[in-house]
């Protein structure tokens, strides 16, 4: 009777078991995956927070828009000469005894876009 040699030779790569090398490939596939291709991706999340800085930013802006707003309607909601002022300017009233003289600097008038001809 002669034995027979059985040797096991278990499958490697890169050195290791197959099943722990397959952990590790489906490892990197699994980081991959989430960095750059699932919904709530890495580069998603870059993308929101960008667009949150922007928005918190346009927010401060028009918070402060609208604290001047309030102080020039307060002013003149009380003050009748800045009442009378802003009037005069921006819709041009005027008293009874003025004249009022628009003067409206088209740049068409100033240099003429086409050369005349001769």
């Amino acid at each position: 009777m002669s034995q027979i040699n059985k040797s096991t030779k278990k499958i490697t790569i890169l050195g290791k078991n197959w099943y722990s090398s397959m952990y590790f490939i489906l490892s990197v596939i699994f980081i991959i995956w989430m960095l750059f291709f699932d919904t709530n991706s890495y580069l998603t999340h870059k993308e929101l927070n960008s667009e949150i800085s922007k928005l918190e930013h346009e927010k401060e802006y028009y918070k402060n828009k609208l604290d001047s707003e309030n102080i020039q309607y307060k002013n003149l909601k009380y003050n009748k000469e800045a009442r009378e002022k802003y009037a005069r300017e921006n819709y041009f009233f005027k008293k009874n005894n003025e004249n009022i003289f628009i003067i409206i600097n088209y740049e068409d008038t100033i240099t003429p876009k086409t050369k005349p001809k001769k």
